[in-house]
């Protein structure tokens, strides 16, 4: 009988064939931890004189707490500085303002998440790196446990497959994708692993699957696993810091279902207000005024997300009654932004840009975007459950940096396909 992807990264990581239901221990490649302590006994260390298991495989990256009266704030970084020195985390593994990022994007550029590997990230959106053909699980509080022995505890979970074919069209990106999956499939991937194929998958940028993935939380989903190409290899090429071996599912492996999609029948979708799962098509939903607009958070600020926006705000003016704020998902992401000029055409047509990190996405961040009683945002961060951009009163949708864009520009939740340049047929 063939194998999963899933069931042969567990068997690696564990040291024995492993299948559906079976039991066990994996060996983690890497943990990723972000600056937001608080839900962790960071104390049993000392406490018990535990050590880290692998003190140069243990990241912190500071994206969460960027004010003083927020949260740990910049006190709960010397928190980790210190704490990392003690414990003998390299400097370099800490992510400190001025190389700061989100958390599940800095290991990716960082050539830390290998192929046929299992990472570990204290964030739930930790699955977005299921994007490197590997097994990307959260931890939550069990983060500093894992730290300690360097395994995770794990039971082979379901395998749902979902094959792609087509070509993703110009104005779609992975939100638009995972937001369709847990509208059609919603209560059926609970627990789950998903295990994307196809030949769809070429047409797809890095920084799309990455988005993609990082809706396996919302959609009930475990994780995501997308398989190994060339367009996976050529990113690793320069950054991966030690050997790997990719991972494919077997011809004949076995699924618990198989669903089937043609990329190229995608559209952009629209998210809320107050619900994740409220999902609809955005020609359905347009012309609602908003009052903000967002882009930024693990779910978009990445290069894909900004080229787009970028291109919708290229020699406009977002509107009078618009405030716009970009937050890039890293340093590197700001850097390569700022050279190829994206980052003076937001400002020039008014959008607000800060410093790498969560930013709006969550009213405790660093953002000067904070939503008042009554108003409306639309954003391409990852929630919109009320209160979790400011007031409790204000409701926020969510949508793809393209629609975000084309909105802040209109006033109201707009298509941007008007925005696109037109492209010449050879």
């Amino acid at each position: 009988m063939g194998r999963t992807m899933t069931e042969k990264i567990f068997s690696a990581a564990s040291g024995k064939r492993v299948g559906r239901g079976d039991f066990g221990w994996a060996k983690v490649h890497v943990v990723s931890m972000m600056d937001s302590l608080h839900f962790c006994d960071w104390d049993f260390f000392d406490r018990n004189d535990v050590k880290v298991w692998d003190a140069k495989r243990v990241l912190f990256s500071f994206d969460h707490f960027m004010y003083p009266h927020q949260g740990l704030g910049v006190q709960g970084f010397r928190r980790i500085r210190d704490w990392a020195q003690r414990h003998g985390v390299p400097k370099e593994n800490i992510f400190d303002v001025g190389r700061q990022g989100i958390s599940h994007q800095i290991p990716a550029e960082q050539g830390w998440v290998l192929p046929n590997t299992v990472y570990i990230g204290a964030d739930t959106q930790a699955a977005t790196l299921g994007a490197f053909n590997c097994i990307a699980l959260a931890a939550l509080a069990e983060t500093p446990f894992i730290m300690a022995t360097g395994d995770t505890w794990f039971k082979v979970p379901r395998c749902v497959r979902v094959h792609l074919t087509g070509t993703l069209p110009k104005g779609v990106l992975g939100k638009d994708i995972y937001f369709r999956l847990m509208s059609d499939l919603s209560g059926e991937l609970e627990g789950c692993v998903i295990e994307f194929s196809g030949p769809g998958i070429r047409s797809m940028p890095l920084d799309v699957r990455m988005a993609v993935a990082n809706g396996a939380p919302h959609i009930g989903a475990m994780t995501m696993v997308f398989p190994a190409d060339e367009v996976l290899l050529d990113y690793l090429a320069p950054r991966a810091r030690e050997p790997f071996e990719t991972v494919a599912a077997d011809e004949g492996a076995e699924y618990d279902a198989v669903f089937e999609y043609d990329l190229s029948q995608f559209e952009p979708m629209i998210s809320g207000p107050d619900d994740p799962t409220r999902i609809a098509p955005l020609r359905k939903v347009g012309g609602l005024k908003v009052d903000a607009a967002y882009i930024g958070s693990c779910s978009s600020g990445r290069l894909e997300d900004l080229a787009l926006a970028a291109e919708v705000l290229a020699g406009r003016k977002i509107a009078d009654s618009v405030r716009m704020v970009v937050t890039p998902i890293s340093t590197e992401v700001m850097r390569v932004a700022a050279e190829r000029g994206y980052i003076a055409t937001f400002v020039a047509a008014g959008a607000s840009v800060t410093s790498p990190g969560c930013g709006a996405c969550f009213y405790g961040n660093q953002s000067p975007l904070h939503l008042e009683d009554g108003e409306t945002c639309i954003t391409g961060s990852v929630e919109n459950w009320p209160g979790r951009m400011g007031s409790i009163q204000a409701k926020i949708y969510l949508a793809n940096a393209g629609v975000v864009a084309a909105s802040a520009l209109e006033g109201c939740i707009a298509n941007p396909d008007i925005y696109f340049k037109a492209v010449e047929p050879p």
